[in-house]
């Protein structure tokens, strides 16, 4: 009988790691002749979400087993073992038998693009009949939930992540950058964020004291095993797993008109430059669009480096289409602009 095992909210500000709770968990469930079937799933949630740690990401394996309690009881023990609950963090467990219902796939979409208040998920817990443990207030449960009901089918992608031993935790990451850039070189038809070529950066490495050695993310799993072998690493690890993610498939935008945007909302925005760009003292660099129903300010922000050149060549009466944030600002509502397709000028 597949039984699904959620988790989420095991991490804080300064430290932990869910998906290390789930390396763990794997690992554990196995030992007591438990199978884990198919790839973990770590999906991403809403990334404006207010009271979210780093990532805001939640972990679900489906398993092979007669009855929930085991998993229950082991789940449980991973999670008060490893989970940041001296520093606040709210873990939320969903155990549920057989296949996730329409009702919980419908539940993902809505964590992956609104705010869910945590009462929503303790409905959706008990009309379904999941089994749940939460600590706390228990927000993660909304996580939990989630990535147990996540609907891949409209795309997916793959991340192998490699965890520290302990002993090594909060200290310099040792992987060889030069291999990184080889790897990248030999895989980029099938693995993508390895590295920022315009900064120098290894994006596959974390600057967190979190259990996570490395991220490589890609479309196909075997390229991720191939490339993590192409790396130089001077440290010992513990788990190597493979998990299937939402990751940058852009499933958390939904399209807008101007006059339908609202605080919080993950948006992709057609329209006209109305306003030219221009780059303020601290190198932000803002312009506005008009679609007929209003305008719209949009910004592109220091951190996205050569991104803001781009934008600043925008002239109005220029045509694009926006993908970002929206965010409430003084100046009014304010689209943090992530992406942009420059549709005609």
């Amino acid at each position: 009988m597949p039984v699904w095992i959620g988790v989420d909210d095991t991490d804080s500000k300064k430290g932990g790691c869910t998906t290390y709770i789930a390396a763990v968990l794997a690992r554990r469930l196995r030992e007591i002749g438990v199978k884990v079937l198919g790839y973990p799933r770590l999906i991403r949630l809403n990334p404006n979400c207010p009271y979210k740690t780093r990532g805001n990401a939640a972990i679900a394996l489906k398993a092979d087993a007669e009855s929930i309690d085991p998993l229950r009881r082991i789940a449980v023990e991973v999670v008060e073992e490893y989970s940041e609950l001296e520093e606040g963090a709210e873990t939320g467990i969903a155990l549920l038998k057989g296949e996730p219902p329409s009702q919980l796939k419908e539940f993902y979409w809505r964590a992956v693009r609104e705010i869910i208040p945590i009462r929503d998920a303790f409905r959706v817990a008990e009309e379904i009949g999941a089994e749940i443990v939460y600590y706390r207030d228990g927000k993660g449960l909304v996580g939990a939930l989630a990535a147990i009901g996540a609907d891949l089918s409209p795309g997916k992608t793959y991340e192998l992540i490699a965890h520290r031993t302990r002993e090594y935790w909060g200290t310099v990451r040792k992987v060889d950058p030069s291999s990184v850039y080889e790897m990248d070189e030999a895989t980029r038809e099938y693995t993508f964020d390895n590295v920022d070529y315009e900064t120098g950066e290894i994006r596959i490495t974390p600057h967190t004291p979190c259990p996570v050695l490395l991220g490589i993310r890609g479309v196909d799993p075997r390229a991720l095993e191939r490339a993590y072998r192409m790396l130089r690493i001077g440290e010992p690890v513990e788990y190597v797993t493979i998990f299937e993610t939402n990751q940058a498939t852009d499933v958390h935008y939904q399209r807008h008109r101007i006059h339908e945007l609202g605080d919080g909302v993950n948006a992709i925005v057609e329209g006209v430059i109305s306003e030219a760009p221009r780059r303020d003292i601290g190198g932000h660099v803002f312009f506005k669009i008009d679609d007929g129903t209003g305008e719209l300010t949009c910004a592109a922000y220091e951190p996205t480096q050569g991104f803001r050149d781009i934008v600043m060549r925008l002239i109005p009466g220029d045509e694009v289409t926006v993908y970002g944030a929206v965010k409430l600002k003084p100046q009014g509502l304010t689209l943090n602009l992530e992406k942009i397709w420059v549709r005609k000028l």
